[in-house]
């Protein structure tokens, strides 16, 4: 068997995560009450949250799909080649620092966005919240590692369109102004998304299914009960995204049936 882990969460870490947490917050801060409040267009300028709250997002989610897609395809293509050593062994530096930054951003996001309505529906709170206690118990027991970097990296790439789409969402003007941009976004969004949140998450997905029915079967699971949560969680992040994938479809469906209504 391969080495345990490195040491859980420490100190250090909890650190960084709250740095990350007021950087955030001030990045937000800045944008909604002095940059958008004075340079924005006036329909921008009428409520800010929401384009501050996008624009903040875009940095960690940035940081995590550019760190992470780079150590899925160069870290960690070798020694992680047994269940044993994908379920447990610890993610190389890198790595570990993009959970960290998912971490931070995920307490931030539901956080930040309790108490606005665009923001706070029952599936995204939950979303927020599991990612987040998924990452903190990984990292702190040294488990799954090796798929948090897919999972909670690569995947973000699709979420870098949404912020535009996003945006262009909560103000329409966005999307009457540069009708083609908003649909090269759309389309950006929807490939990625299918691509990054179906079609190889759930190949992906399958792999721990398969790895951690091994460790079960054959006794070396280190944390039996804790591979079943772990799996559960798994399967609603599935669930969900297979529903975000119908809402996604019937969406850019609409788009391109609008012109022949016109």
């Amino acid at each position: 068997m391969s080495a345990l882990p490195l040491p859980g969460i420490t100190v250090e870490d909890v650190k960084f995560i709250s740095n990350v947490m007021v950087f955030l917050s001030f990045t937000f801060w800045f944008l909604n009450k002095v940059v958008l409040a004075t340079f924005a267009p006036a329909h921008v300028k009428r409520d800010p949250f929401l384009m501050s709250f996008e624009l903040t997002c875009l940095l960690p989610l940035a940081f995590c799909a550019y760190v992470g897609t780079n150590a899925w395809l160069n870290d960690v293509t070798t020694g992680y080649d047994t269940p044993f050593d994908r379920l447990y062994k610890a993610a190389p530096e890198s790595g570990r620092q993009m959970i960290l930054v998912n971490l931070a951003f995920q307490l931030w996001d539901f956080l930040i966005s309790l108490n606005r309505k665009e923001l706070n529906s029952p599936e995204m709170l939950a979303h927020h919240a599991l990612a987040a206690t998924l990452c903190a118990i990984g990292l702190h027991i040294g488990f799954v590692q090796y798929y948090g970097i897919y999972f909670l990296g690569v995947t973000e790439v699709s979420s870098l369109p949404l912020v535009y789409v996003d945006a262009a969402k909560f103000y329409p003007e966005m999307q009457r102004a540069r009708p083609g941009m908003d649909l090269a976004f759309k389309v950006m969004f929807g490939l990625s998304f299918i691509a990054v949140r179906d079609v190889y998450f759930i190949k992906y997905s399958i792999t721990l299914w398969k790895d951690s029915w091994s460790v079960l079967s054959d006794g070396s699971a280190l944390y039996p009960k804790m591979t079943v949560g772990f799996l559960a969680a798994n399967l609603f992040f599935n669930v969900l995204q297979l529903y975000w994938t119908t809402l996604l479809i019937d969406g850019l469906l609409e788009l391109f049936r609008e012109p022949n209504k016109k």
